[in-house]
């Protein structure tokens, strides 16, 4: 007797159960196999250095990790015309003051992450050199101690600085910035008015504007004709972070392995850090950044005046210590969690 058509029926979907739990297992398995690699690929394409001093001095009492990121003037060695051109400098070799600065705060529990911005010419105390601008902390250091003496004077100078004790220290050069902003792709800015500005050779006009790579350099190294300067161009630079991190995050670099393999070989190769950074953690906040869950603020100060230095004329700027204490209790303050009111008896 031939099988009936209801029998039929009761025997297929125990096969199909069967192959879609074969095939939901190796999805599972292909997505770990492959987040491992990059993750792998990532780690071991960073340069680790001894960023952090064996002793702090700071005397900071917040919760959370504080992370150290500097951008830097360095050119490649033997860096071609058209390489230079790309980067919109020239072959006067660059250096290694560190004239982005910013402290990425990342309070107990995952919370809203801080990003503060550190003006390269605050005028501060540089340990063993005496007073100068901040940018030339890592390069004081760098010519007695290499990369790891300029890391570690910087943190030394920021700590005595801000009184918070940093944790962990990422530096990224002019070459490395460009092949980041190379990798992930296009940087939609809008200006409120046009700029024509030589010294970073960024030019655009009002309004909206998509920049390749070599504009998005220049976008956030210009502050010649900006209205604050210096402080505005660290505004833009909390903005690349932002819109980078987002770049990252969407479905046309997460899943096109070509992409994400180009953007984490540009990230881990253009970086320095120090030996102890939990990448894990650090990635976690990513999300947050990129979706503008972010605090920024620029530390307190009372002018930019020019002021006179061994016999010079020297432009800074003025760092508003007495607010210091109040600002960085503020900035990582983590947000109260009130208790519910019992009800009226």
């Amino acid at each position: 007797m031939s099988e009936s058509p209801r029998s039929r029926l009761r025997v297929r979907p125990r096969h199909v159960v069967r192959w879609v739990a074969v095939v939901v297992v190796l999805i599972l398995v292909a997505t770990i196999v492959y987040a491992v690699y990059n993750y792998q690929h990532f780690v071991n394409g960073v340069t680790h250095i001894d960023a952090i001093p064996a002793a702090s001095s700071s005397s900071s009492s917040s919760k959370g990790e504080n992370i150290l990121l500097v951008g830097d003037d360095h050119r490649p060695a033997n860096a071609s015309a058209e390489e230079l051109a790309q980067l919109g400098t020239t072959a006067d070799g660059g250096g290694t003051n560190t004239d982005s600065m910013l402290i990425l705060h990342i309070p107990d529990g995952g919370g809203k992450a801080t990003l503060i911005s550190l003006p390269r010419d605050s005028w501060v105390d540089i340990p063993g050199h005496g007073m100068g601008k901040l940018n030339a902390a890592f390069a004081y250091g760098s010519d007695s101690g290499g990369d790891a003496g300029g890391a570690q004077l910087l943190v030394k100078t920021v700590q005595n600085l801000t009184s918070l004790h940093i944790d962990h220290f990422v530096r990224i050069s002019m070459i490395g910035f460009y092949d980041v902003a190379k990798a992930l792709g296009p940087l939609k800015v809008c200006l409120v008015s046009a700029v024509n500005d030589s010294y970073s050779t960024f030019v655009a006009p009002a309004g909206v504007s998509t920049l390749n790579a070599q504009q998005a350099l220049a976008f956030v190294r210009q502050r010649h004709g900006l209205p604050n300067g210096d402080i505005d161009r660290e505004a833009r630079q909390r903005y690349f972070l932002s819109a980078e991190a987002k770049n990252f995050l969407t479905a046309s670099t997460l899943l096109n392995p070509g992409k994400l393999n180009s953007a984490l070989t540009a990230v881990s190769g253009a970086i320095q850090t120090d030996k102890g950074l939990n990448w894990l953690s650090l990635a976690a906040q990513l999300k947050n950044i990129a979706g503008g869950n972010l605090n920024s603020s620029t530390i307190p100060i009372t002018g930019t005046p020019t002021i006179y230095y061994n016999g010079s004329a020297v432009s800074i700027v003025q760092v508003d210590t007495a607010k210091m204490p109040a600002f960085v209790a503020s900035s990582i303050r983590r947000p109260s969690r009130r208790r519910p009111r019992r009800p009226a008896a």
